[in-house]
């Protein structure tokens, strides 16, 4: 007989008994209670605690989830074994990159001018600042927020963020955008340039995300121009420069309010999440609002290790091998890396939403290899 192999796994338990939240109400709460990684970690070892994966070098040898005792359940020796990792949840830094170019006084449905306050239309600005100030004053301690606003000057540049990242920033963040007059030219190439400098300095082991809050094209193709003529669209350059930013480790969220948003799905494609969120009204706005701040927030965690193979991972949850998320790349409903070390994974979708409600509280990630496949 073949040496038979034990194989271990890492698992964190998440707490029970949340209630389900509906956006609005995880934005008024500050969102769930953080579930805490575990806080050990089991390197390969032979022997583990709580319920073990047992999978063979075939599915016919391959037993799934031992939910009935503690004792790890050995697998056929003949497999290589199942590398684990502990997870640690990861809080976030993110950094508001905010447009309050003039185009924002338009209104929300139609690109005609709103001023705000207006009984017959809904402008942008005022919109998204109520939008925010929603958010801002639920902000829980998993996120720190910073706030950079595009443009600085009226016409294209950007200046460092007016609110550096920092915990407890975002009253800050809400005192800096109510006193704002939204004016001049839309520079956001330069402004996601600025952006990842900035982060770059941000030495901090919080994940680091970007969201751009933003009505339309950008049109300062060059420094000196404000759309038209000598500025012109500038949109070749923006995706380059959102591409540059998830490439460097900063994936970029994008909240799209008003008509003119037909660049955005590109935007955030290039930004490593899939598409992007609309807002065309302020209840749109506040659950776009709410979806990004609780995925970043409560649905991404750390592992100690790469995987051995990263095509070949499993997340499970409460010791069901039939509940397992499906990996999406489109990041909509199961879960992703969030980096190209695969050092961080996030779940999407409803996946997400069972984590922030409560339905799963116990999961797993398992990391075959060889002919362990999952």
């Amino acid at each position: 007989m073949t040496r038979q192999r034990i194989i271990s796994r890492t698992s964190w338990v998440w707490l029970r008994g949340a209630a389900a939240l509906t956006a609005a109400g995880f934005l008024a709460c500050g969102g769930p209670t953080p579930i805490p990684g575990s806080t050990s970690s089991i390197k390969n070892n032979p022997r583990g605690t709580g319920p073990a994966i047992s999978l063979g070098t075939n599915p016919g040898t391959s037993t799934g989830v031992d939910t009935t005792t503690a004792t790890p359940t050995e697998a056929d020796g003949g497999n290589c074994g199942v590398s684990t990792a502990s997870l640690t949840k990861q809080n976030a830094d993110l950094l508001l990159v905010l447009d309050k170019t003039g185009s924002m006084t338009s209104a929300m449905d139609s690109s005609a001018n709103c001023a705000a306050g207006s009984t017959t239309c809904q402008q942008r600005w005022a919109t998204m600042v109520a939008g925010l100030n929603t958010v801002l004053s639920g902000a829980s301690g998993d996120v720190s927020w910073g706030l950079e606003l595009f443009n600085s000057d009226g016409n294209c540049a950007v200046a460092a963020p007016e609110v550096p990242i920092a915990p407890g920033s975002a009253a800050t963040v809400q005192t800096t955008i109510a006193g704002v007059t939204p004016n001049g030219a839309t520079p956001t190439k330069v402004a996601i340039n600025t952006a990842v400098t900035y982060l770059q300095t941000v030495t901090d082991t919080n994940g680091k995300y970007i969201l751009l809050a933003t009505d339309g094209e950008p049109n300062c193709l060059t420094t000196s121009g404000r759309g038209g003529g000598a500025g012109g669209s500038d949109v070749a350059g923006t995706v380059a420069a959102i591409t540059a930013a998830a490439a460097a480790g900063f994936q970029v969220y994008v909240i799209g309010v008003g008509t003119e948003v037909g660049n955005l799905d590109n935007f955030a494609a290039a930004g490593g999440t899939a598409h992007y969120y609309p807002a065309l009204s302020p209840q749109d706005l506040n659950a776009a609002l709410a979806t990004i701040v609780g995925t970043v927030a409560s649905c991404t965690f750390n592992l100690s290790q790469s995987p051995p193979d990263p095509s070949n991972v499993a997340v499970q949850f409460n010791h069901d091998s039939s509940i397992r998320a499906p990996r999406d790349t489109t990041q909509t409903d199961g879960w992703d890396y969030t980096n190209s070390t695969d050092r961080a994974i996030q779940l999407f979708g409803s996946w997400c939403d069972n984590v922030t409600n409560g339905t799963y509280t116990f999961a797993e990630v398992l990391m075959g290899c060889g002919n362990v496949r999952f």
